[in-house]
């Protein structure tokens, strides 16, 4: 069973931020240099300060975007603009476009390894991320994003009882750069709560959006035990710090409002020693054109159409798990990338030679402009087939899918720290033995508190 509980997150109040659409944000790794700029000129208190902090040429080992997030964390409970739920909650999320509407829940998740096999995991991560959002776990003591899982339901129960029962003026909205309507209501009914709570009790979670940040809180939660037990000479029982738990948002696989889009291929240049003539003549050595059937569209000139192509070379993707054969962008990394490159798609990311991209209007420019030399358009992957990949214990390439809409961050917020303007901690009232940790925990101070 997975253990999903309510908790008092922080959320912007409404006497400070009368719109959510002012201080809310994507996910920090969609969030481009124009995006930051412009989430920073909303509104002084935009989400974007705490989960990507712009740098400065200033940036020093005491002032960076780890410390100006947790300051801000800390001056904006302070001067009331975050204010602590005043009694534990799970939190009712809707989004709402072209006449679609997705439902969710945003509670914890008593964090389980993946070896459980209660949480399942799609993708492949990298280890950059993961340190960084680690810096920023540590600096601010929160959790700022959630992690979008899925589950799978198909008589809709948290849809039918759960958000039936919700006022019309409990929610409130906000509006993404997208036209995307996001509102959020709390849930703090008891039976509600309870009901909620034992849903998912036989539940198995896949994770669609932040494996990082999910592998990265797990590295957190034992990083703190490590801790906790040099400090004072034992650790406590699984559950009982709030370093246990995670935030996540829950939305149904068999929900019509859930959509999985590609994530295209961009090579920006040719690696060395490569060339377009050199690649297209290995590439077409091992692949054919075709008119149907297609595992991916490939495009080197704006002067012509892209050309659909069925990669031929069996031998090729030998190593895939026959699970994996079927999928394009697998197929792509096994046959291309590796085949012909030999090189991951890892490896030509890191060297800043493979890009990732949804949009493909973005991609078209980026050819246009001269600012990439092949694109390898890819076809989403049927949510059924990301879940039996995962449940076979198998992972797809890293960027195979892209869940939408995304998750705003910035709705609700969870601390590991007692309320520094409230009573109590973000597990009161929910876990009887639960420890919040301290702000010095790491061993210093992160941020000292102005007087208000």
């Amino acid at each position: 069973m997975v253990n999903v509980l309510p908790f008092r997150g922080f959320t912007y109040s409404p006497q400070a931020v009368q719109d959510l659409s002012a201080v809310t944000a994507p996910p920090y790794d969609v969030i481009n240099e124009a995006d930051q700029a412009r989430l920073l000129a909303e509104h002084p208190a935009n989400v974007v300060r705490l989960i990507l902090n712009p740098k400065t040429p200033r940036d020093s080992e005491n002032d960076n975007v780890y410390t100006r997030a947790a300051r801000y964390f800390q001056e904006w409970q302070h001067q009331g603009t975050l204010t602590p739920e005043a009694e534990p909650a799970f939190y009712a999320y809707t989004q709402s476009w072209d006449g679609i509407e997705r439902k969710g829940l945003i509670g914890l998740l008593r964090l389980e390894t993946f070896e459980s096999g209660k949480v399942l995991p799609h993708e492949r991560t990298l280890g950059g991320p993961k340190q960084d959002r680690l810096q920023l776990m540590k600096a601010t003591m929160a959790n700022l994003s959630q992690i979008f899982m899925i589950y799978s339901d198909p008589q809709r129960r948290i849809e039918e009882q759960v958000f039936s029962t919700l006022e019309d003026n409990s929610w409130r909205p906000a509006v993404d750069s997208d036209g995307i309507v996001h509102r959020i209501s709390a849930i703090q009914t008891p039976a509600l709560v309870n009901e909620i709570r034992q849903l998912f009790e036989d539940q198995v979670l896949l994770i669609a959006d932040g494996h990082h940040r999910y592998e990265t809180a797990l590295i957190f939660k034992q990083e703190v035990r490590q801790q906790f037990k040099a400090q004072h000479g034992y650790e406590p029982p699984e559950g009982d710090l709030l370093s246990d738990y995670v935030m996540v948002f829950l939305t149904n696989m068999d929900d019509p409002g859930l959509k999985v889009f590609p994530t295209h291929r961009v090579l920006y240049r040719w690696p060395e020693g490569w060339s377009q003539e050199r690649f297209e003549t290995e590439l077409f050595q091992k692949s054919q054109t075709v008119s149907e059937g297609e595992d991916w569209l490939y495009w080197a000139s704006p002067a012509h159409p892209p050309v659909p192509m069925r990669w031929t070379d069996e031998a090729a993707l030998s190593s895939l798990a026959p699970e994996l054969r079927d999928l394009d962008v697998a197929r792509l990394d096994a046959g291309v990338f590796n085949g012909i490159l030999g090189q991951s798609a890892d490896a030509l990311k890191t060297q800043g030679v493979l890009g990732f991209y949804r949009d493909e209007a973005e991609l078209k420019a980026h050819m246009e402009a001269g600012r990439a030399v092949a694109t390898f358009y890819v076809k989403a992957p049927p949510v059924p087939l990301i879940r039996q990949v995962s449940q076979n214990g198998l992972r797809m390439p890293q960027k195979s899918t892209y869940f939408y809409p995304k998750i705003l961050s910035g709705l609700v917020l969870y601390g590991y720290t007692p309320f520094s303007a409230a009573e109590g901690h973000a597990l009161s009232g929910v876990v009887p033995n639960a420890q919040p940790l301290e702000p010095t925990f790491f061993g210093q101070q992160t941020y000292v508190a102005r007087a208000y």
